[in-house]
């Protein structure tokens, strides 16, 4: 698919073993000061047109005036229609301790660590080089495998992305090896913002996985979103978290309602009403956390570093 104003090459990772797809949109609205933020989505192919349709539309403040200033950065695969299985079950999976290479269907497994050196080392220097953007604000959009290596480069390397954005995690990844990343929390002291989504309609198939409750070493059993929102409010106390359940959607459905969270959680009403998106300032609305509604509605929830 081409869409007004993008542009797209392909870029071999260091290694030679795969190419993959970079599509990049550029906003209608000039860069800000320090140049324009990026959101980089994972499964390009499928993910970035949503993004892109996303921000022009869930952002614009009116018939003449300009949607948010984000740069979006699409991650896929070249000769791909929608998803690469083989390529994103290794790209997006972290190595296990007991060192297998495939999983129970016979794809690569392991390869997270090499992909997000890709991202770092060599697709972010080259869209900083084409583009006037902000090195402050970088956020990664992923969902399901794509927002388990979302999350991984969260823990791993919290200072690389500004914002995370994981929806349907895939949080049964390895029985919780995203737990034993978090666990050990130090003195990690980087402000990373992280959004996490799920489609109501899921919680019946996704695995549970463990709370360990208080002291005690035997885990009492959460949905899995939750349960990690929690987690990881204990173990970066610095970071700013944020879950959404999304009432009616499934794992297939749940990237479009999400998008509507995605772009309310990157351009929050205090920069859409600022001078330089608009002629003039309107006051933000109350800010609901910690909300909790049913029917058909969005369930909020807000944790925040303690």
């Amino acid at each position: 698919m081409t869409l007004p104003d993008t542009a797209e090459w392909t870029m071999p990772a260091a290694s030679g073993a795969r190419d993959y797809l970079v599509q990049v949109s550029v906003p209608d609205a000039p860069p800000p000061p320090g140049g324009y933020p990026v959101l980089y989505v994972l499964d390009g192919n499928a993910r970035f047109p949503l993004a892109v349709t996303g921000r022009d539309a869930l952002t614009l403040r009116g018939p003449f005036d300009g949607t948010a200033p984000w740069l979006i950065v699409g991650v896929g695969y070249p000769q791909t229609r929608r998803f690469d299985g083989d390529a994103r079950s290794e790209d997006y999976t972290p190595a296990l301790p007991g060192g297998a290479t495939t999983d129970a269907r016979g794809r690569p497994i392991g390869g997270a660590r090499a992909f997000l050196d890709f991202l770092t080392r060599r697709l972010i220097p080259e869209i900083e080089h084409r583009y006037d953007v902000d090195d402050r604000r970088r956020a990664l959009l992923g969902h399901s495998y794509g927002g388990l290596f979302a999350l991984y480069a969260a823990l791993t390397e919290p200072a690389r992305f500004s914002d995370i954005i994981a929806i349907s995690p895939s949080l049964w990844w390895g029985d919780g090896e995203l737990y034993r990343l978090a666990a050990p929390a130090g003195g990690d002291a980087t402000n990373v913002r992280v959004l996490l989504g799920v489609g109501g309609l899921e919680r019946a198939r996704r695995p549970a996985f463990a709370e360990v409750a208080g002291d005690d070493d035997t885990p009492r059993m959460c949905d899995n979103v939750v349960c990690f929102a929690d987690w990881l409010d204990e173990h970066r106390p610095g970071w700013q978290i944020e879950h959404r359940t999304f009432a009616q959607a499934d794992h297939g459905s749940v990237m479009w309602p999400a998008m509507q969270a995605v772009w309310a959680f990157l351009d929050p009403p205090e920069e859409r009403d600022s001078p330089r998106r608009r002629g003039r300032q309107t006051p933000a609305g109350p800010q609901d956390t910690d909300l909790r509604q049913d029917g058909d509605e969005q369930q909020k929830g807000t944790v925040t570093g303690r």
